[in-house]
């Protein structure tokens, strides 16, 4: 698993295929190729973290992709971003990187 593209197509893995991915993590760890079990689901949530924490800087090559700022004048708790949510009609468009992470860091 290519860590860098992880987060792009993380968000569109079946349950099935993630089982299989499951499955080989815990033979690769009962053979002590890896020093922890890990599973497919923390591998993806970390790489989405940090590709969009990278993606929140203004010099990030990829920050354009990111909605507009929300303006709020009103003294809210803050929340994991400012950004505008976007409306998420399609289940494809909904899975894909950049809007499942605005939910999610809601």
């Amino acid at each position: 698993m290519c860590l860098r593209d992880g987060p792009i197509w993380s968000g569109f893995l079946s349950v099935e295929l993630k089982s299989q991915v499951n499955s080989f993590l815990k033979r690769a760890f009962k053979y002590d190729f890896c020093s922890r079990l890990y599973t497919i689901e923390v591998i993806a949530e970390d790489a989405d973290i940090d590709l969009f924490r990278k993606m929140t800087k203004a010099y990030h090559c990829a920050h354009s992709v990111l909605p507009p700022v929300k303006s709020c004048t009103h003294n809210l708790r803050p929340k994991g971003h400012t950004y505008e949510l976007p409306r998420c009609d399609t289940e494809m468009y909904k899975n894909s990187f950049v809007p499942r992470c605005l939910y999610w860091y809601v």
